[in-house]
């Protein structure tokens, strides 16, 4: 997005970003619907599941819920260690899923599997406010990075494991300033993004970050 093409009242934003996604939930929905009883606890586990990672958001000044999806939402993680609080984020997210979500929806009598996906990204952000609703106007928050955390989600490394990560969210996470391994998948897609978008899954070790020096 070109400088001169931005309104005043923006702000660009680097941040960690975290795409959760309930996979097969708009089906459940759909076939939930010829029954109230079902229809309700259907929508149970989707409020529990919204309000815990809003508590969860909440609960952490550096977490910050930015956008809805239908079936999940978009979060960001700014601060000193964007991508160490985008991770622990995604895995409380998961846990309150298996801990509270998994059951209520497996309780219902169809065989639709639903199934937690949560992609991880580091880019950036631009949060535009809209004047005269609400006292600094009303946020608006677009990016290419936002259209490719999209494309993550549904990959296969997230269809398989449930998380994956982006090259740039790797790298920070596991704070290396060498190349990174060779890429679990890779998207190409030419049309949309001039170089390959590289995909990963989670490490099982991450270094802890060093502690700074007394002086």
């Amino acid at each position: 997005m070109a400088q001169k093409d931005l309104p005043k009242n923006y702000e660009r934003i680097e941040c960690s970003l975290v795409l959760i996604d309930l996979s097969g939930f708009t089906q459940l929905l759909y076939s939930a619907a010829v029954k109230e009883e079902v229809m309700r606890t259907v929508v149970m586990a989707m409020t529990r599941l919204f309000e815990e990672s809003v508590r969860a958001a909440e609960g952490a000044s550096d977490i910050q819920i930015i956008n809805t999806t239908g079936d999940g939402f978009i979060a960001i993680a700014k601060g000193k260690t964007p991508s160490r609080t985008a991770l622990r984020y995604a895995l409380e997210i998961k846990s309150h899923f298996q801990q509270y979500v998994r059951s209520l929806i497996h309780s219902v009598p169809f065989r639709q599997r639903v199934d937690l996906r949560i992609a991880l990204h580091h880019g950036e952000v631009y949060e535009i406010h809209i004047d005269g609703l609400g006292d600094k106007g009303y946020p608006l928050y677009i990016g290419d990075d936002i259209n490719l955390i999209a494309r993550v989600i549904n990959s296969q490394v997230a269809r398989r494991t449930g998380i994956a990560l982006t090259r740039a969210f790797y790298r920070r996470l596991m704070m290396s300033t060498k190349e990174p391994p060779p890429a679990d998948e890779v998207i190409l897609d030419r049309n949309r993004y001039p170089e390959p978008v590289e995909i990963y899954k989670l490490p099982t070790e991450i270094p802890e970050p060093k502690k700074a020096k007394k002086p």
